[in-house]
């Protein structure tokens, strides 16, 4: 294990809608890519005040759910989670190695990932699930885990081989995330609730 940091943009310690069952979620800040109407366009830029260790967001998350009591499982998303694929890589391990699932949301492809450098593979490596494939805004849909037709639900491991025969109904599921900083929504809302700036 490395002791590179991970640009840390937010998590959520419990949620209902980013994955099955209740996951903690961890948003990476920074993304390459530039997907006309991403949904998280803060997170794009490579800069964070919020730097972590593999061991320091392990802590962090587990002391967030009560050593774990309240959570099955790990989400990844951003930002960007395989543009700091071998740092996102070993938190994975530690989670892995505490009985909790991985998903991982990406704006590259499977074939793309497979491609690219080890730290990548290092990270497909320990997933259970990806959610693969770039926001396109004209393909726009309500499927389960995703907001767009060319998005794929990929499962890496048998733990989640259930969902497979329902993972293209129609679900529209979000969630508002109050803290005493900010309101945050989460999840798929309808255009209409989300803030125009």
């Amino acid at each position: 294990m490395n002791n590179h940091l991970i640009d840390i943009a937010q998590i959520v310690a419990v949620s209902e809608v980013n994955g099955p069952g209740k996951r903690a979620v961890i948003w990476v800040q920074g993304c390459h890519k530039r997907c006309p109407g991403c949904w998280n366009q803060d997170y794009l830029k490579f800069s964070s005040v919020w730097q972590l260790t593999a061991q320091n967001l392990f802590d962090t998350v587990k002391r967030m759910t009560a050593d774990f009591m309240d959570i099955e499982g790990i989400t990844f998303s951003g930002g960007e989670p395989f543009a700091q694929a071998e740092a996102v890589a070993d938190a994975a391990v530690l989670f892995k190695e505490n009985n909790l699932t991985i998903m991982s949301y990406s704006g590259y492809t499977l074939a793309e990932i497979q491609r690219n450098d080890k730290g990548q593979s290092k990270l497909l490596a320990v997933l259970d699930i990806l959610v693969d494939g770039e926001y396109v805004k004209e393909q726009h849909c309500d499927r389960l885990w995703r907001s767009s037709l060319n998005q794929k639900v990929h499962f890496l491991s048998d733990h989640y081989k259930s969902f497979e025969d329902s993972i293209n109904a129609d679900v529209r599921e979000f969630e508002v995330v109050l803290s005493a900083n900010e309101t945050r929504m989460t999840g798929f809302p309808k255009d209409e609730l989300i803030p125009k700036i």
